[in-house]
């Protein structure tokens, strides 16, 4: 009795066994099919993908290669096309009279980047016209400001406006006396609260010439009380702008109208890359409705800070999509007005408020 069990035991266990053997062997034939068909059916589709996938990272190489020399090749074509525009400036030089404001060589020069309005092209329109120097722009007439705008295709009214003449009579009056000023605004530094604008270090500076309405004789001022980024000027606060103004012998109410602290919180916010800005905002031009609001050209720019809350910041924005006079902001619709502050990033219903639409039907009749 005791074998037979012994026996029956053995049984079950060699059976147990062997089932598990099948199984093993159903498990590894099954495997090994399923790999065989894989490797049949999709290796062929995985070559295909793989091969397709390095036609494609060839082509986007290729099409890195095109955008290289596209660039080169639009940059080319904006040199020629401001060698034609310096050479159409150059052609209206008999309309200035010189008597007025006197001749200058280019050995001469004077960086007239450092008046505030007065940028790179600005400059390069205006040494077209043989115009180098503070001295020369200081003894600007109305006349002569007349002739110099319509010679280089400029704003009307954005040289008064910008005090280009006042600006330079400074730069020509404290050109041999800089360091007696400069230590004038330094002695003043105790008068800013530093407290609430932030330290800052010359290490640390921004190009605050970003700002619209600061030149480079401004950023120079701002320097020499200690104020160099973005975040110190978004920090002023009304009394930070007087003591300002004050410190650095500037005109009383240019830095709200220019809306210096607007314009740095903005800054501040986009970090500094405002030619990135500028950028998004012109491939956004395509969303204005221009058959409604009209078309409009550079050299029939009104002077869109006559709009109460509309300062430079702004204008230029709109300037960059093609928006320049009363005439077209007057006819803006509510739709037209959303479409503008999302292109614009400025403040939702900023342009309600301020009643842009109103105060340009009354500047349109004028």
């Amino acid at each position: 009795m005791n074998t037979l069990l012994i026996l029956l035991v053995q049984s079950k266990g060699v059976a147990t066994i062997e089932i598990i053997s099948m199984l093993l062997g159903a498990a590894i034939i099954g495997y090994v099919t399923a790999w065989l068909y894989y490797k049949s059916i999709y290796e062929k589709r995985i070559f295909a993908v793989e091969s397709d996938k390095h036609e494609l990272n060839n082509s986007i190489v290729n099409l890195n290669g095109e955008i290289v020399n596209l660039n080169k090749s639009l940059q080319e074509k904006e040199k020629i096309i401001e060698g034609f525009i310096l050479e159409h400036i150059r052609q209206r030089k008999h309309l200035l009279n010189y008597d007025s404001f006197g001749t200058a060589t280019e050995e001469e020069k004077d960086d007239l980047k450092m008046i505030s309005g007065i940028g790179p092209v600005n400059e390069a329109n205006l040494n077209a016209l043989d115009i180098y120097t503070f001295r020369q722009i200081s003894k600007f007439t109305a006349q002569d400001i007349d002739t110099i705008n319509d010679a280089i295709i400029y704003f009307s009214g954005r040289i008064e406006r910008d005090q280009w003449v006042a600006q330079a009579l400074e730069l020509v009056h404290f050109k041999d006396k800089r360091e007696e000023l400069f230590k004038r605004i330094s002695e003043r530094r105790t008068n800013i609260f530093y407290n609430r604008i932030g330290i800052a270090k010359k290490e640390e500076a921004d190009d605050l010439t970003i700002i619209s309405g600061i030149g480079g004789w401004i950023k120079e001022k701002l320097n020499m009380l200690d104020i160099y980024t973005f975040q110190q000027i978004s920090n002023f606060t009304k009394e930070d702008v007087e003591t300002v103004t004050e410190a650095i012998e500037y005109f009383p109410g240019r830095i709200e109208r220019d809306e210096w602290i607007l314009q740095a919180k903005e800054l501040v916010r986009i970090a500094g890359n405002k030619s990135e800005l500028l950028k998004r905002i012109r491939d956004r031009q395509g969303r204005i409705y221009f058959d409604r609001l009209g078309i409009a050209h550079k050299h029939e720019a009104n002077n869109l800070t006559l709009i109460d809350g509309l300062g430079l910041w702004v204008e230029e924005r709109l300037n960059l999509l093609g928006i320049y006079t009363f005439d077209q902001i007057s006819k803006l619709t509510h739709e037209d007005i959303e479409t503008i502050t999302e292109v614009l990033e400025i403040i939702p219903g900023r342009i309600e408020k301020d009643n842009w639409v109103g105060q340009a039907r009354e500047l349109a009749k004028k």
